[in-house]
């Protein structure tokens, strides 16, 4: 950040002369990238004394980060712009920035733009003319001028380094990247490669301390960054620029690993350092007794060479000091630094963490790492999404698993778990699902409006398990070698979650369906009409249908794709956000679609044995009613236990989104996901429920089998 804190004197007119006494003038400063030329945020500054014929502003202009988001709002009505909030108003003072082409308080005015191609006219001056803002590579007052100061041989930015030319000093300025620093970004930064024990506990964010030791009694000079560590364990990289002789990790707050020392400073150094358990500086309170810690800090210091006779023994910390254990000549003795153990890293200026995330940077003043440490069940660059079980899916599941550039062999034992797991269970459900489809095509089974519901079962069956094999494979490809597709990937992000679900609720009402019907056929008896049924039947999957896919829009409307960075790792993910009624609302569906085709299947199931049980108990009068019950029940029982499967499979959705909350470590994964499998073992189970335990389909099935076993052996003997 080398422009930080400087000085800049602008010398500004007003827009009338002389100017108007009964108006009140202020400031309007829009922000804009040079890079990229978007638009960051608008400030406001008021001119407090109107009556003074000149005045000497001081401002201290804060500007955005570049992950905040521009505060819309609703108060104005801008005909052709968009109504913005200023960022650094307390008022919350709004005002319309209009679309090119169009001026005014309200952007109702026209104007022709005169800024050349590739630049934005945002507006116009007080003399008609167009205000422009310019590319990198132009200048000038309507951008017509190029700019070729890059250009030159002499200047050009090295190891990939992006020039920007000032246009107010004739110079330039070379943007690096991590690995390289310096005036041409010239000089290799030093490179610090961090692995970990296994025996270590990791968080999700740590600290690294570099220490520069002064020369002359001076101070030591203390740079801190931040760095998100992997849920894989894998290694942590830092570029770090600047001079140090030490470096502390800090995993926990006070948890300190001595990770480097060094008396001379090597530039462009690589140090590859694995934490142990025995690089922790323990605090001094483990190492002498309690009445010690309490003794003043000058009595205290004068003990601080004696741990250090523990060869074992790195480093320790004191409330006030930090110290290492280092030999002069033959003694290993304490020498100890000032440290800040309560120095907080809170983000000076606007906290852009939501959801309660804590906001780090890591200088006072002209940070340059700003990061949020999210709370349980968040997640995001800025904590924005939430691991809450009413949204989560397999991307938020298994995609932080799922290692970038990684071959499938070495990928985490969750992914190569899920994997299999996915290519049985789409095996399996294929295999039912055919199985069930050749069984339901015939028109003999497809009578009555059973056979209508259990055909489109075997159909949906089918699709559930081709999208879920899909769905899989995307995310393990898209997560592997980072595809970067933006509108294939936003197609099936809003596609693919939003048809499994329609799959997974048409197959629960389908068999709550089939459960009907035949209570329908058992009441009505010899008064059933077959004809009636089959269209009742085609009548109600439409209905069904329209039902499930409009109770389930809720889905892809709030799905987005985003993209992080985070050490480095660049990946782009589906999410799902809701607002806090859409998330009651879909909580209430999602009990609805379980809950009431259980319901019904156990309602089914106990007036078919009821009236079943009548109707004996009126042929054979010898025998109690309360035993034809029972004989039933007996005769029955598949249907209990086949409605009960059902439900208590569909139950762990449920469960997820009521009792197990959200999210909060990464050893959840393994419960959200078996939730997550377990809720497409139904659609898996079409053939096994309705097929073999029934004497007609199963004979039908077994027929289709053996005709077609003789269809291709007669034309294997033909074509021999």
């Amino acid at each position: 950040m080398k422009n930080c804190q400087t000085k800049f004197n602008i010398y500004l007119l007003y827009s009338t002369r002389p100017k108007n006494q009964s108006e009140q003038y202020s400031i309007h400063i829009d922000v804009y990238e040079k890079l990229s030329v978007s638009y960051r945020g608008s400030l406001l500054v008021p001119i407090p004394f109107n009556f003074l014929p000149i005045q000497r502003i001081a401002v201290l202009l804060n500007i955005p980060y570049i992950t905040d988001n521009t505060k819309g709002c609703s108060d104005k009505k801008c005909i052709h712009g968009q109504c913005i909030q200023y960022f650094n108003d307390p008022n919350n003072t709004t005002f319309c920035q209009c679309n090119e082409g169009w001026h005014g308080r309200d952007c109702s005015i026209p104007h022709i733009c005169q800024c050349s191609s590739g630049s934005l006219c945002i507006g116009i001056s007080s003399n008609n003319r167009s205000i422009c803002i310019c590319p990198i590579n132009r200048w000038g007052s309507r951008c017509a001028l190029h700019d070729d100061i890059c250009q030159q041989e002499n200047i050009t930015c090295q190891n990939g380094g992006k020039c920007i030319p000032m246009t107010s000093t004739k110079k330039f300025e070379c943007i690096c990247s991590k690995e390289f620093f310096g005036e041409k970004c010239e000089i290799v930064s030093n490179k610090i490669s961090l692995l970990f024990d296994k025996d270590l506990r990791l968080p999700e964010t740590m600290l690294i301390h570099f220490i520069e030791v002064k020369q002359n009694n001076a101070p030591p000079e203390i740079g801190v960054t931040f760095k998100k560590v992997s849920i894989n364990r894998k290694p942590v990289i830092i570029f770090w620029p600047r001079i140090f002789h030490i470096i502390f990790v800090e995993l926990f707050p006070k948890n300190y690993y001595l990770t480097y020392l060094e008396n001379n400073y090597n530039q462009s150094t690589i140090i590859e350092k694995q934490l142990k358990s025995s690089d922790r500086c323990p605090y001094i309170g483990e190492i002498f007794n309690e009445s010690f810690t309490k003794l003043h800090l000058i009595r205290r210091i004068k003990y601080f060479h004696v741990p250090c006779s523990n060869l074992q023994l790195s480093c320790f910390y004191d409330d006030a000091y930090l110290c290492l254990c280092m030999n002069f000549g033959n003694q290993r003795m304490a020498n100890c630094i000032e440290f800040n153990h309560t120095l907080k890293h809170d983000c000076s200026e606007k906290n852009i963490c939501k959801n309660g995330g804590q906001c780090l940077q890591d200088r006072t003043n002209c940070p340059q790492t700003v990061m949020c440490v999210c709370p349980t069940c968040f997640y995001g660059e800025q904590c924005q999404f939430s691991t809450n079980g009413y949204g989560l899916s397999l991307d938020a599941i298994l995609g932080n698993h799922i290692q970038q550039y990684v071959n499938i062999n070495d990928q985490t034992i969750i992914v190569q778990i899920s994997l299999i797991l996915t290519v049985l269970m789409t095996f399996t459900g294929l295999m039912d699902g055919i199985c069930s489809l050749i069984t339901f095509k015939h028109k003999d089974i497809r009578k009555t409006g059973c056979g209508i519901y259990l055909l489109s079962s075997s159909i949906t069956t089918l699709f559930t398990m081709i999208l879920f094999f899909i769905k899989f494979h995307i995310l393990l490809i898209s997560q592997m070698i980072f595809l970067t597709n933006h509108s294939f990937l936003q197609f099936q992000c809003v596609t693919i979650d939003f048809l499994l679900r329609i799959a997974l609720n048409m197959d629960q009402w389908l068999n709550a369906c089939v459960a009907y019907e035949r209570t329908i056929i058992v009441i009505k008896e010899h008064n059933f009409d077959k004809k009636k049924s089959i269209k009742r039947a085609k009548f109600i999957i439409i209905l069904l249908l329209l039902l499930v896919i409009s109770t389930n829009i809720i889905d892809p409307i709030h799905r987005s794709l985003i993209h992080t960075d985070v050490n480095d790792e660049k990946r782009i993910w589906c999410i799902i956000t809701y607002s806090s009624i859409a998330e009651k609302f879909n909580i209430i569906l999602n009990s609805f679609h379980c809950c009431v085709p259980f319901i019904i299947n156990i309602i089914s199931t106990i007036v078919i044995i009821l009236k079943t049980a009548r109707r004996r108990s009126t042929l054979q009068k010898d025998l109690p009613y309360k035993q034809h019950i029972i004989e039933q029940l007996k005769q029955f029982k598949r249907l209990f236990i086949s409605s009960f499967l059902l439900f208590i499979l569909a139950l762990p959705r449920l469960i997820i989104m009521f009792a197990a909350g959200c999210m909060k470590t990464n050893a959840d994964s393994w419960l959200f996901l078996i939730g997550y499998f377990l809720s497409f073992v139904p659609p898996m189970l079409t053939f096994t429920i309705f097929v073999l335990p029934s004497v007609e389909y199963k004979q039908k099935f077994r027929t289709t089998i053996t005709a077609y076993r003789n269809t291709i052996r007669t034309r294997l003997q033909l074509i021999i």
